[in-house]
């Protein structure tokens, strides 16, 4: 999901309980990407970012339960904050390997 100037408040209401907690609980505007997949891996990121209005003065970030390396590292990259339930560190070729190289996630 893409959302553009909302606040952190909003946010608080727009996501699952279980990223609740992870959200500051602030009125600062904010734009960026809500990831609904457990695994978010670097393609994710980048199909995500494709989609999203960067010319926005608000501050971008990124939510989601778990961001691989590569992921991360395309956030970051592009000025976004990352807010992450889990901080299990893996590739997106660990992942896919696990995953039997299947990409896709549940």
């Amino acid at each position: 999901m893409i959302f553009k100037n909302k606040t952190y408040k909003q946010l608080q209401k727009m996501v699952s309980s279980e990223y609740r907690e992870i959200i500051p609980k602030s009125n600062e505007c904010v734009s960026g990407l809500i990831f609904p997949d457990k695994v978010i891996l670097a393609n994710d990121v980048k199909k995500m970012m494709k989609r999203i209005d960067q010319d926005t003065d608000a501050k971008k970030i990124a939510i989601g339960y778990s961001f691989t390396n590569e992921a991360v590292d395309l956030l970051k990259n592009d000025s976004f904050n990352v807010f992450t339930i889990s901080n299990f560190v893996w590739s997106d070729e660990d992942y896919k390997e696990v995953k039997g190289g299947d990409s896709k996630h549940y």
